[in-house]
């Protein structure tokens, strides 16, 4: 029997999806829907925290430069230590710490430095430039957790090594552990990364586990991690030998259960993002998709309300999810002139529990399955679950079926 890629422990399964079938349909009681917030005229979305603030890096002159954004502010370009020119961000914690790195030329690729912004209370950022390892020559900072351990890599100019930096103390080689290329690292201090199979290092006890590749066939060559969630579950992608033009498929990997397969094969296709939901953001042939935990997988641009116009989702690697279901894409609206970054939020039925736009009986369920036992049927807000929660679902019972 094939696992669904979900929250360990989850308390309910809607929808187990076999590992053959990529693109499920709806819901057949109702359809969820995401509205749409502009937040400015960037490229490169690359991750989004809790408060849904969202960072990433767009070409502007003289060069890259990273940007945070977000519906309060909108988007603004993150600022730069004297004598860089060019900045790109790659990740933001929930303290709003964003890390990436700073350049002295037109891209952080030459010369790069690994650097932090770090909020400074009133506005703007106390700047952290996190250096290399002794005798090399560049760095880059590609994922932190809330805790405040920063991952990457430092680079002899030809080859690079994984570290784990600090904002008070040298880079730490971890070379020695047998993990490559650093892609993620959640608060239980685990790190995934994108060697040739994925590796998972525990920075507590420095041990790696090599989580290998899918079961065939077809018969899998490599995989490699994109981001890990607080269940240990990882997106990514797992590689065919087979076919150079179609030999990459998005995948999630779950504890106990091994890697799923959640698309057909593609030349670029991957899992971009995940939340602690099991929900995963992927980057398709065709367009960029969402498979939601329960309710199957979707073209992302199909499920946005459209106020004016029609807006034409990127396929670009530029794609983030939080535990909201709120996500981050790249699009243009021919309707309103705008093209940049976009904040996608569910519409919320009250009463709804598993995101698919109806109150009904499959809600039902979830509340029951989880009534005087913890708060995942929790409509009043009270933390847990019981017969109030069970009298908001059945009086909103019907709603947008």
């Amino acid at each position: 029997m094939n696992r669904s890629c979900a929250r360990v422990g989850a308390w309910f399964r809607a929808c187990v999806v076999p590992a053959t079938v990529w693109l499920a349909a709806p819901a057949a009681a109702g359809s969820p829907a995401w509205t749409v917030e502009y937040l400015g005229a960037g490229q490169g979305a690359s991750a989004m925290n809790e408060s849904a603030q969202v960072v990433g890096s767009t070409t502007v002159a003289p060069g890259i430069r990273g940007w945070v954004a977000s519906a309060a502010t909108g988007l603004a370009l993150l600022p730069l230590p004297p004598g860089m020119v060019s900045s790109w961000a790659k990740d933001i914690n929930d303290a709003g710490v964003i890390v990436g790195a700073v350049g002295p030329s037109y891209t952080p690729e030459f010369g790069g430095q690994a650097t932090a912004w770090v909020p400074d209370g009133a506005g703007g950022y106390t700047i952290v430039v996190l250096g290399t390892l002794p005798g090399d020559v560049l760095s880059d900072a590609t994922a932190l957790n809330n805790l405040g351990d920063i991952v990457g890599f430092s680079s002899d100019g030809t080859y690079r090594y994984p570290v784990l930096f600090s904002l008070d103390a040298a880079p730490q080689d971890l070379r020695w552990t047998g993990i490559f290329d650093p892609r993620d690292v959640n608060d239980h201090r685990f790190v995934v990364d994108a060697s040739f199979t994925v590796k998972r290092l525990d920075l507590d006890t420095m041990e790696v586990v090599d989580l290998g590749v899918p079961p065939g066939p077809p018969s899998y060559l490599a995989t490699s991690a994109a981001a890990i969630n607080e269940s240990n579950q990882v997106a990514g992608l797992a590689i065919t030998a087979s076919n150079p033009n179609c030999d990459r498929y998005a995948a999630c990997y779950t504890e106990g259960a091994g890697w799923e397969i959640l698309s057909q094969c593609g030349y670029a296709n991957g899992g971009q993002d995940l939340n602690d939901r099991g929900d995963v953001v992927m980057r398709l042939n065709l367009a960029p998709h969402v498979r939601l935990e329960g309710l199957g997988t979707f073209p992302i641009e199909d499920l946005i309300v459209n106020d004016v116009g029609h807006w034409y989702l990127v396929n670009s690697f530029g794609l983030a999810i939080n535990n909201a279901r709120q996500m981050v894409v790249w699009g243009h609206n021919p309707g309103t002139g705008q093209d940049g970054i976009l904040l996608l939020t569910p519409v919320t039925v009250p009463g709804d529990l598993n995101g698919d736009g109806c109150v009904d009986q499959a809600d039902l369920g979830q509340l029951l399955a989880s009534f005087d036992a913890d708060g995942g049927g929790d409509l009043d807000g009270d933390g847990d679950t019981d017969q109030a929660d069970l009298g908001v679902l059945l009086s909103a019972y019907g709603d947008g079926c």
